[in-house]
């Protein structure tokens, strides 16, 4: 008798006459094949649900499997799923959960487990570069999922919202743009954005105006049972819209507001009041309200203290949930004219701002984009 045949009669004695991994010792038999073929997959027999159990309550230092999986080195990697349970039916074998006395090892072994949550296998958005700034390419729902899915995950993020104006302050600050580079998303709000990319031949989906994300996502959290957290506005916005929210969606959990005086980001005690309260209301997503850059510093210094939360800075978005100034019309929304609205309710404020600074910056960037094209 030679050495295969009584590797062979050892291996059977061992798995018994009825093994149920007979297809996988024949793999492990051959030296030729890397895959199973399709009569192998229908030999094979998984575990009943109550050995699932089992497996699940055994305890850690019960088994240490080594998985191996040999992939052919001139074939591209490619994900696969197993199925969760046998859907052809064996006539003629009755399964119990504690029939087996002894229990073999299953084919589902040779599958790695993943060593992450699904959400962390997701493949990052595609970029539109504006500018030398890269904007994510995609929807308001895109957001809104994306934030939802890794929440449930217990993973945070960080989401910025540039316009005109953001891009010309970034593009005249180095370490600005330094640290927006450590945002999780970054989505155009502004019309003008929008344009340039499709002058550009890379166009980005829709605009994601802060205005409109604060309604809808808060939606969605309240849907999923994740609370909210705001911060900031002028005195009384976040009680009012707080008020408002938790109206519209009655089921929303606010984990709590806060307005703190202004020049609390040069105060190290009161920055440390506000991460102390963040950090014991634990909110699932921070909604930061003080105006763009002053947000993003703010955000970028706290979110360490609570790396489970989405953080977003939303400008004056306060402001408008709680009703103390309005919104443009959906038709100016829609025609990027928005800006001439908010001119117009603030006019000392915001035409060196809009007239002087971003119109010029404006037209460099939509001319310079149909130039790279």
């Amino acid at each position: 008798m030679n050495n295969t045949s009584t590797a062979k009669e050892v291996s059977e004695n061992q798995l018994g006459e009825r093994s149920p991994d007979r297809a996988i010792l024949n793999f492990l038999q051959d030296g030729e094949r890397n895959y199973l073929t399709q009569m192998d997959l229908t030999q094979l027999t998984l575990p009943s649900s109550t050995e699932i159990t089992g497996g699940l309550t055994m305890a850690p230092a019960a088994a240490n499997p080594n998985y191996s999986v040999r992939i052919e080195s001139d074939r591209p990697a490619t994900s696969v799923k197993a199925p969760l349970r046998n859907s052809r039916g064996e006539p003629g074998i009755a399964r119990s959960g504690g029939g087996n006395a002894r229990r073999a090892h299953r084919p589902l072994g040779l599958v790695p487990r993943r060593s992450g949550p699904l959400t962390r296998f997701l493949r990052a958005p595609a970029k539109v570069e504006l500018m030398g700034i890269g904007i994510d390419r995609l929807t308001e729902k895109q957001v809104i999922a994306r934030v939802i899915s890794t929440i449930r995950d217990g993973f945070g993020g960080w989401i910025v919202t540039p316009n005109v104006d953001h891009l010309r302050i970034i593009r005249q600050r180095p370490d600005l743009l330094a640290m927006l580079s450590q945002a999780s998303l970054m989505v155009a709000d502004g019309m003008p954005l929008i344009w340039a990319s499709r002058l550009k031949g890379t166009p980005l989906p829709e605009r994601v105006a802060g205005a409109g994300l604060i309604l809808t996502l808060t939606t969605a959290a309240a849907k999923a049972g994740a609370s909210i957290f705001l911060l900031g506005g002028e005195p009384g916005d976040a009680e009012a819209a707080a008020t408002r929210l938790k109206q519209l969606n009655p089921a929303l959990k606010i984990a709590g507001v806060a307005c703190p005086p202004p020049g609390f980001e040069s105060d190290p005690l009161q920055m440390a009041e506000i991460a102390n309260a963040l950090h014991s209301s634990k909110p699932d997503i921070v909604y930061a309200c003080f105006g763009f850059p002053k947000q993003e510093f703010v955000i970028h210094s706290l979110r360490n203290r609570l790396p489970s939360a989405w953080f977003l800075g939303l400008g004056g978005s306060l402001a408008i949930v709680s009703g103390r100034t309005r919104r443009a019309p959906r038709w100016m929304q829609r025609t990027g004219i928005e800006w001439a609205w908010r001119l117009g309710l603030e006019p000392r404020r915001l035409f060196q701002r809009y007239i002087i600074n971003d119109l010029p910056f404006a037209i460099r960037l939509l001319v310079g984009s149909a130039v790279r094209r």
